[in-house]
């Protein structure tokens, strides 16, 4: 709705220009030969302060820099099984207490179970933690009677998680172990977490027919749940020294690609711009535009509407 009404706005702008200037001057006009250069289209959008003022524009400075290119596959999250351990029972005996619930945080060495047994003498069982984590699976509740061996608890880091990704086979001789990767998830559209490519499995699955890559990646605040659904990047290739634009300051007109270019006094002016590589929401620019300049991102196909609008003499 916002945008419906800068549009007409700006149409009033347009439509009453002239108005003021005095029928005398009309009439003048009228006698002077007709300048069809007036009517030629411009490739420039001129906004006043007000217009300004109701319309959503952001504005970037383009600039060079790295570009990450690389393959968009799904992945699982799943947990890191290097940091991940089972508490048990190396005795026969009965529980007579258990400290921790699913989801709790414990520290090294911190007595988990407690668990009477006749091989202790009178003494219960101390059944500690190996290392800090959170518990994610518990087992058993007070008074069963367990056997040698009983599973109680499984802890696991999970501030440094496993996600596994599926890659076809045809894109694997691309993806190779070290290699950078970036995990999307969809419960944090604004985040992204880092990671690297720890495992290539040496053969294809046979139920998916892709080959598992194993991902160790960084799980701060352990946002990202073992079962969750995600989109790895995997960095194949890294282009340095390249100048990009955000893909939303990118418009279409007449089968080229433009963009607007902010200049003084609210003036932007269309420029076609010829585009390379495209990645991670930002598009390569290989001609049309330098260093330093400013386009329009938030609010280009606004500017492209009036322009057209311009030029078609509405």
């Amino acid at each position: 709705m916002r945008m419906i009404r800068a549009t007409l706005f700006l149409s009033l702008i347009v439509s009453t220009a002239g108005v003021g200037c005095g029928r005398k001057e009309n009439k003048e006009a009228e006698k002077q030969p007709k300048d069809e250069s007036a009517h030629q289209p411009t490739d420039a959008v001129h906004l006043t302060d007000e217009s300004l003022k109701l319309i959503d524009l952001d504005i970037v400075t383009v600039g060079h820099g790295k570009m990450n290119m690389g393959l968009h596959v799904p992945g699982l999250v799943s947990l890191n099984l290097n940091r991940t351990a089972k508490v048990t029972s190396t005795f026969e005996g009965q529980i007579r207490k258990l400290n921790f619930d699913i989801g709790e945080h414990v520290q090294p060495d911190t007595i988990m179970v407690l668990i009477d047994s006749p091989e202790m003498l009178n003494k219960p069982l101390e059944l500690k933690a190996p290392f800090e984590g959170d518990v994610v699976e518990r087992q058993g509740t007070v008074g069963e009677i367990l056997d040698k061996g009983k599973e109680l608890y499984t802890i696991s880091d999970l501030k440094n998680i496993w996600v596994i990704a599926d890659v076809n086979p045809n894109e694997i001789g691309a993806v190779s172990v070290g290699q950078s990767a970036i995990i999307h998830a969809l419960p944090y559209p604004a985040e992204t977490f880092g990671g690297a490519i720890a495992l290539v499995s040496p053969e294809v699955d046979e139920k998916s027919r892709t080959v598992k890559v194993r991902v160790a990646a960084e799980n701060s605040g352990a946002k990202l749940k073992p079962g969750m659904y995600a989109d790895v990047e995997i960095v194949t290739n890294v282009l340095d020294n390249v100048l990009t634009v955000p893909d939303e300051a990118l418009q279409k007109m007449e089968d080229n690609a433009i963009v607007f270019v902010a200049g003084d006094h609210g003036t932007f002016t269309k420029r076609a711009v010829k585009t390379g590589a495209a990645q991670q929401g930002a598009t390569e620019i290989l001609d049309g535009l330098k260093d330093g300049e400013r386009v329009v991102t938030k609010g280009s196909f606004l500017l492209k509407s009036e322009l057209l609008k311009s030029q078609l003499g509405e």
